[in-house]
């Protein structure tokens, strides 16, 4: 077992043979924020109008997209050896950097937002989610990192859990990256399902809230789900509640890659029953930037803002430039195959749990 400094000292280790994946990666993160957003990274500066990603339906429908789901498109589409070993740099390190940060998101202030009962049943259906992933996976042969990589993926946080949790459970690439494009998929089906589904089952904003931050994937799902139940269905404004749901399930991301991780210490040796296993450093950050953001929050209010938007922004957009990389170390054909694969597999965890979802929020909220 390393330690917490030898881990550290990793992030570090660089070459010249890094340079030119890591700039491809930074360079495909940028050409994807101009596409989707019309800035360059995360709220940066502004290079084409807001208008044009409204009026026009090309970059419309890339905005829907998102920077983080285009870079590793355009990553995929590009094969090079010379840029592998900063695109697994960027797909590992840049990574773990960006989920750490993430935790500035998860702050006391938007967690206190959501219901006490919208809170339970989002755990009761994060829980259900992974149980059926793992139960399924089981009854149809599949690898054990391939279905604790769908239940995390569909439980949580789409692409970002599956990113953090695959070194816990020794994801193999093929796996892992079949499952990011399955679950990229079903975010951008669900960013138009899950608000018609809202709307025509007659659902109130509380309860549409409920359903929209407990079922989608990504942030980049949550937020134009909401605009569209509010803009197009003519809901309400409900994108502030949704976050905060969207917020728990983020906030488990730790939890869960623990509990995971300690499954696979025993399945892979049987004496190791109880024995403590070293919970991955970045996550041990991820909760110290959650609990340091909200105190600065309680304490300062408006520097806490400031700090956790600059936290926000570079974690997104490092996230953003992490997805380039983990598209360019794609083997794509390998991928694409398993990928039709899993898809069925992967669609019914997330129907059932979409099911369940609606079934316990008209009944209870």
């Amino acid at each position: 077992m390393t330690s917490y400094l030898g881990d550290l000292k990793e992030y570090f280790v660089l070459s010249r043979k890094e340079a030119a994946g890591i700039a491809a990666c930074v360079l495909l993160a940028i050409i994807s924020y101009v596409v989707t957003r019309g800035t360059l990274l995360e709220n940066g500066p502004r290079v084409l109008p807001a208008e044009l990603f409204v009026q026009d339906p090309v970059f419309s429908a890339l905005s829907k997209v998102g920077p983080i789901v285009l870079a590793l498109l355009l990553g995929l589409l590009i094969n090079s050896r010379i840029l592998m070993p900063g695109a697994a740099y960027s797909g590992k390190y840049l990574l773990r950097v960006a989920i750490a940060l993430m935790g500035a998101r998860v702050t006391v202030d938007v967690l206190s937002m959501a219901s006490p009962i919208g809170v339970v049943i989002i755990l009761g259906v994060m829980a259900f989610t992974l149980g059926i992933a793992l139960y399924l996976g089981k009854r149809w042969g599949m690898e054990r990192d391939t279905s604790s990589l769908i239940g995390t993926g569909n439980s949580i946080c789409g692409v970002s859990a599956c990113l953090c949790v695959a070194p816990v459970v020794n994801a193999r690439p093929h796996n892992l990256h079949a499952v990011i494009g399955v679950i990229s998929i079903l975010g951008l089906v669900g960013v138009f399902l899950v608000p018609w589904i809202a709307s025509a089952a007659g659902l109130t904003d509380a309860q549409s809230a409920v359903l929209i931050g407990g079922s989608l994937h990504e942030i980049g799902n949550v937020v134009p789900a909401a605009e569209i139940y509010q803009n197009v269905l003519g809901g309400g404004d409900v994108l502030g509640l949704v976050l905060a749901y969207k917020m728990i399930r983020v906030a488990m991301l730790v939890v869960v890659a623990y509990i995971l991780a300690q499954m696979v210490s025993r399945q892979t040796d049987e004496n190791k029953k109880g024995v403590f296993v070293k919970p991955q450093g970045f996550l041990l950050v991820f909760v110290g930037v959650a609990a340091a953001v909200s105190l600065l929050i309680l304490l300062e209010p408006s520097l806490g803002g400031d700090v956790k938007t600059m936290l926000v922004n570079v974690s997104t957009s490092l996230l953003t430039v992490a997805m380039a990389g983990v598209g360019l170390a794609m083997e794509l054909r390998g991928t694409i195959r398993t990928g039709a694969r899993l898809l069925p597999v992967t669609t019914l965890v997330w129907i059932a749990q979409l099911i369940l979802l609606l079934g316990l929020t008209v009944i209870l909220v």
